[in-house]
Order: structure tokens, then sequence, then C-alpha cells
């Protein structure tokens, strides 16, 4: 098996968007100068190959952190294939290259794969040094079966061999692949962008109707979260904070990352508002950089008023500039990251209580869920009792398309059952 030896090449977005332009930039990262460097003597284009991915990157940094990192992971591995695979600049490779690339990105190379999610770079004195146990792919394994492990107190890793990238992951590449060589193109540097082309007759992207496995929580499974959440908060207001996080996320279909604070966006109080004829909102900055209004309900107003009233007895300079979701600790609002484990304390509550009161298999399917289950259940719930163009623009989606495509399914029973009635 041949062995991984290429580098990380660009930072975590919040260090990135500081770091100077040009090579200066890895002026405190030794280990990836030095690999830029050594390539660099026998391809000179390979200095260039980096520069014009910074500068790609620099101005997709500016419109938002998870656009960033999209594609900052897509056109790393491209790059680092292309210097050390391949042998050659990017603007050096051709249409056979390219399919070869993406060949090698649906199922990579072992020695690419690392088997949990590691940071690029170890900051050691004052300088960033490679993670030797960073790999641009990461095989990863389920948390019902993590959970299982612990439990039993095992360290179970997920295997790395034959590890593939699902199709929407590969989906994702292209895009991103695409994107970039538009870029490189339009500054001149590249001769044209050949991944269009590629695309079409690409095995990986199979389109088709199947049904969409929309993951949910079950009624069951949410009426327990829920009343889970407000026992907690009645016995301890310290979980009012988990209570009104797991009841807001889930009513007003909301993302983690629309609750959490970011660079350009902090979630405060004076974000719900009344207007003229007493309908409440809730103002949100979603994908893309879009603002809406998401209307709330009458039925969230107890979760807000309590936890309002527990921030206000915790602080007295508590008004409508303070942070939508405190910190325990310090000041400001919450990451995404810390949101996520709020909610994963309300799931695991209610994984106890179901397993207590007979409910093994609903408690099981509940191993699996995340964050993101909750926008799902909420808008699954309403999308039978709300017009498509109200469920639309209160999920923020483009499109009433795509709220069809994604939440209104025929029923699988019933057409199973009239399946079966066909005749030869």
């Amino acid at each position: 098996m041949a062995k991984f030896q290429a580098t990380p090449l660009f930072d975590a977005h919040k260090t990135f968007v500081r770091l100077p332009m040009g090579l200066a930039m890895l002026g405190e990262y030794p280990d990836s100068k030095a690999f830029v460097e050594n390539l660099s003597a026998s391809n000179p284009d390979i200095t260039q190959d980096f520069l014009q991915t910074q500068a790609f990157l620099k101005s997709y940094s500016r419109k938002s952190e998870a656009t960033y990192r999209s594609y900052r992971n897509e056109v790393e591995r491209l790059l680092l294939w292309a210097w050390t695979v391949a042998d050659k600049s990017v603007i050096q490779l051709k249409r056979l290259d390219l399919e070869a690339f993406f060949d090698f990105v649906h199922s990579p190379s072992s020695s690419w794969v690392a088997d949990s999610v590691q940071d690029r770079f170890k900051i050691i004195g004052a300088e960033a040094r490679q993670n030797e146990n960073w790999r641009p792919f990461a095989a990863k394994i389920s948390k019902e079966d993590r959970k299982k492990a612990l439990a039993g107190g095992l360290d179970i890793k997920p295997t790395k061999e034959g590890h593939k990238l699902s199709g929407e992951a590969i989906k994702l590449c292209f895009s991103a692949i695409s994107c970039f060589y538009d870029y490189l193109a339009d500054e001149g540097y590249a001769f044209g962008n050949p991944i269009p082309a590629i695309r079409k007759q690409s095995p990986y992207l199979i389109k088709g109707a199947t049904q969409k496995n929309i993951k949910r929580l079950s009624d069951l499974q949410w009426d327990y979260v829920l009343s889970c959440a407000e026992t907690a908060a009645d016995t301890d207001a310290g979980n009012e904070r988990m209570l009104f996080v797991v009841a807001l996320l889930k009513t007003l279909y909301l993302r983690v990352s629309e609750l959490s604070d970011r660079p350009s966006w902090q979630p405060i109080w004076q974000h719900f508002w009344e207007d003229a004829d007493a309908n409440h909102w809730l103002k949100v900055l979603g994908k893309g950089n879009k603002l809406r209004d998401v209307s709330v309900p009458s039925a969230l107003f107890p979760y807000i008023k309590r936890y309002q009233a527990y921030r206000a007895e915790l602080s007295p300079n508590f008004n409508s500039n303070a942070s939508l979701v405190a910190k325990n600790r310090g000041t400001g609002g919450m990451t995404s990251r810390q949101l996520r484990r709020i909610v994963q304390e309300s799931f695991d509550l209610a994984y106890d209580k179901m397993l207590v009161e007979g409910f093994a298999d609903d408690a099981k399917a509940l191993r699996e869920a995340t964050t993101h289950w909750l926008r799902h259940t909420g808008a699954s719930q309403d999308i039978s009792t709300r017009p498509l163009k109200h469920m639309a623009d209160d999920l923020g989606h483009a499109s009433m398309g795509t709220t069809d495509q994604v939440y209104i399914q025929s029923d699988m029973k019933e057409r199973a059952r009239t399946g079966k009635n066909r005749d030869v």
C-alpha cells in the first residue's frame, strides 16, 4: 500500500481569513511550506496552483464558513492528488486524468483515509505543524455502533478498507471542482472547464425517483424528547436552555447553524418581533446568507417565556440585545457544536426513559438521531396542514419544488398494497 505523502494546505475558516495572501500564508506552516517548495522545484506550476487556489478560497470565504469548508475540502483533495499521484499541476490535467481523479475520490486508497475526523494542524510553539493523523478522507461509524462500543468498554474504529463516498458527496465534489475550474478559466490560468463534460458521463451520479428516507423522529420519539426535556427543566432550572433549544429547532424548522453565533450574524432576542397585526416572527440568517422571517406559533410562547424568565433571573442586564441562546460561562451565543451537544442530552434522556418503559426498538432508532432531525420532524408533521408556499418560506427553501420533493411523498404502504394487485 502506497504511503500517504502529502500535507494539508489550508487551515480552518476562522484562521484562514486572518492569514496574509501569497506564499506568506505558509509562514507559520513549516510542513506545508516545505511540501509545496519541494514539489515546485520539479514543477514550478505547483506554486501557481497553490496561489490560484488560495485566491479562489479567499473569494468564497467571504460568502460563508460552510461554503469555504466544502470547497476547501474538495479542491485540496484535487491538488494533493494531482501533485502526488498524477505528478502534474491542475492545469496539466487532461480529461483522462480528471476521470481518474473522480474514480479515486469515489473509492480512495486506504492510505488517504483516516479512521476519524482530525484537525489538519497542531499548534506547537508558534507554528502550525501537520497533524500526522489527518487524511483527506475520514471513515465513520454510526452513532448506534459507537454508543454500543462505549457502553461495552470497547474502542472500535471504522474500517478504512473499501471506503466509498456517497452519491451526495460525489455530487458535491463535481460541483466544487467545476466551480474551481470556472474560476481558473476566468482568471486566465486554465483554458476552460472540462468538468461538465466529465460529469455527464460519470457512472457515480445516479439519477432516478426513489423513496427518499427523510430522517425524522417518530411521533412517539418526539413526545419522549419533549417530555423528558420538560421534566429535566422542571427539576433543574439549568436545563431550561435545553428545553428552549429543542422546542425552537423543531417548531420553527431551524437548521442548527441558524441558532448559532457566526462571524456575520449573532441571534439575539430582538430577532423575535411582532407585526402590526399581532403576528409573531423570528428573523434568521439561513443558507446562502439569506435573511428570512419564520412564523412563530402561539404554542411556542410558553417555552419562550420560561427561558426568558430564567435568563432574566440569572442576569439583571438581560435585554432584547442579549444572545438568544447563551453560554453558561463567558459571554455571547453558542456554536453549532455546543448546540448539538445540548440536543444530544435531550435525546439521551429520551432514550433511557424509552428503554425503561418498554420501547426498545424506538429507543434504538433514536440512537441514530441528529440535531437536523428536529427540523425534518417539525416540517413533516406540519406539511399536511399548512400551504406548501408557507412551508417553503418558513423552511427557507428557494422554491416550493424543494419542499414538495423533500416532504411530500406518496404513502409507500398504500402504494405497495395497490402494486400487489396488478396483473401480468
